[in-house]
């Protein structure tokens, strides 16, 4: 570009704006790959620190994006981190890295060059927050009308994949008039297509509906709007874990109705019994002198003597 050029510049004039990072994890699915991602990051983090420390300087220019004035990190955020860490560590304020800066640039701009810059380089980024990263530039761009050919083409990816992405990109048309130059921010932007996506699909208010950008997940809206259930095989683990929480306490609190707290108690108590739950249950004389009662030993009038009260889940 005519108007970029190679300068030092001070890790302090620079600006970390979290929207101009394109990796998520927690767009990542599994678990372990999730970790695994945060460990190379957290890795790389150190290993520039280190170099640091040991006099060796930041080895590849940072690329910055000068917009209204202010200077906004395109591509370097790990090196800028260390840097700001280094300097403050090691008290000294005159250090520089170098950088590519490139002037005159609108915010919008500096968004796209940023997701670019993040889909390929450095710690590399899964498939997951490639595709969600691409996604967000087409949104903020006002690009919506792609059809599942272009797309899979535009994005490296399935038609199946494709066809989620433009179920996505037809209903944030539909909710959103404009792309991020009609509004005064990102924020903005981002806020407003929310608050309409919430208004059209009541199933879009879930916090698992929205990236740490502010931006729809691909998967999750393309279901809402086609009318899919959100099931435990499209979650996460941690959303998955939860579900399943949810799950056993619903069908706990059934089983605690159908048999009695008393009896339920001493069920727990011998399954606890040399399990590894790490869980203890005080004996049963203790608990009921506590409760003041011994009625939960009463047994229910319509009792035959021989059948189990039955629960209303088969899983008990």
């Amino acid at each position: 570009m005519s108007d970029s050029s190679f300068i030092d510049i001070n890790p302090r004039e620079v600006i970390l704006d979290p929207a101009m990072q394109g990796r998520d994890t927690n767009l990542i699915r599994d678990k372990n790959t999730r970790r695994a991602q945060e460990l190379k990051q957290e890795s790389q983090s150190k290993e520039i620190l280190d170099d640091l420390h040991n006099g060796v300087g930041i080895k590849q220019p940072i690329t910055v994006f000068e917009v209204s004035g202010k200077k906004l990190v395109i591509d370097g955020f790990h090196r800028i981190s260390a840097s700001l860490e280094y300097m403050d560590k090691a008290k000294c304020d005159d250090f520089r890295v170098k950088a590519r800066l490139v002037r005159n640039r609108t915010y919008t701009e500096a968004f796209l060059a940023a997701q670019e810059v993040n889909q390929g380089h450095g710690v590399g980024v899964t498939k997951d927050e490639v595709n969600q990263s691409k996604f967000r530039s087409l949104v903020i761009a006002g690009k919506y009308d792609y059809s599942v050919s272009e797309l899979t083409k535009l994005i490296g990816c399935s038609r199946g994949q494709a066809n989620h992405v433009m179920r996505a990109l037809r209903a944030c048309a539909e909710a959103i008039q404009g792309k991020l130059e009609d509004y005064s921010s990102l924020d903005s932007f981002t806020r407003q297509l929310q608050k309409k996506l919430e208004n059209r699909y009541t199933e879009a208010a879930k916090s698992s509906t929205w990236d740490a950008r502010g931006f729809p997940k691909i998967r999750r809206l393309s279901d809402i709007v086609s009318g899919k259930s959100y099931t435990p095989k499209d979650m996460d683990n941690e959303e998955y874990r939860h579900y399943l929480i949810e799950e056993a306490y619903a069908k706990i609190d059934s089983l605690i109705e159908s048999v009695g707290e008393d009896n339920f108690r001493e069920a727990l108590r011998k399954t606890a019994r040399g399990s590894t739950l790490g869980i203890s249950i005080t004996r049963r004389d203790k608990w009921l002198e506590q409760a003041g009662t011994l009625e939960s030993d009463e047994a229910p009038d319509n009792w035959d003597g021989v059948s189990i009260p039955e629960s209303s889940y088969d899983a008990f």
